[in-house]
């Protein structure tokens, strides 16, 4: 498919021209994304109560999942895309993916150990002032700031991630 080469290559055009990012504190920042891949109905579960607690602390929070393999009858609890919402253009057709990529997060945060070419688009043409993600070799031009997290407990990742961004402060 053409649009699977195209956001390659628009990957690549954005993080070229991407202007220099930078992160708020914590205590500032008032609007958080987080994408991420659904593999397990467990992790689901634990981003859905981590969303919860960031609410608690008063954040606006956009989630959006990438889901491999879509069947019809699926739903899920936060707007989701796959490959198949790719146009051919490279353009995502989804109205979801186009307003999660535009809106103005103050931290974009990124769940997977390793991105795809379609989370990978969407980490670099994002509209965000600092973009957190799970440390992999040859990912760091996606991230402002990269979480070094070497286990397979998705719930131990999510309490690393929020310890971190909570203690961004800018003196």
């Amino acid at each position: 498919m053409i649009g699977k080469y195209l956001v390659k290559w628009k990957t690549k055009f954005a993080l070229k021209h991407k202007s220099k990012q930078g992160s708020m504190s914590y205590l500032e920042a008032k609007q958080l994304g987080i994408l991420y891949t659904y593999t397990t109905e467990k992790n689901h579960e634990l981003v859905n109560d981590w969303v919860k607690e960031l609410e608690a602390e008063g954040k606006s929070v956009k989630v959006i999942t990438y889901i491999p393999k879509v069947k019809k009858a699926d739903s899920f609890d936060y707007p989701f895309f796959s490959d198949r919402d790719l146009g051919s253009s490279g353009k995502w057709k989804k109205s979801e993916v186009r307003s999660f990529n535009e809106t103005p997060f103050d931290y974009l945060i990124t769940l997977d150990k390793g991105l795809n070419q379609y989370t990978r688009n969407l980490m670099a043409t994002a509209k965000a002032s600092c973009r957190v993600g799970v440390f992999a070799e040859g990912e760091s031009d996606y991230f402002e700031m990269m979480i070094n997290h070497d286990g397979n407990d998705f719930g131990a990742l999510l309490r690393q991630v929020h310890h971190y961004i909570k203690n961004v402060r800018n003196e």
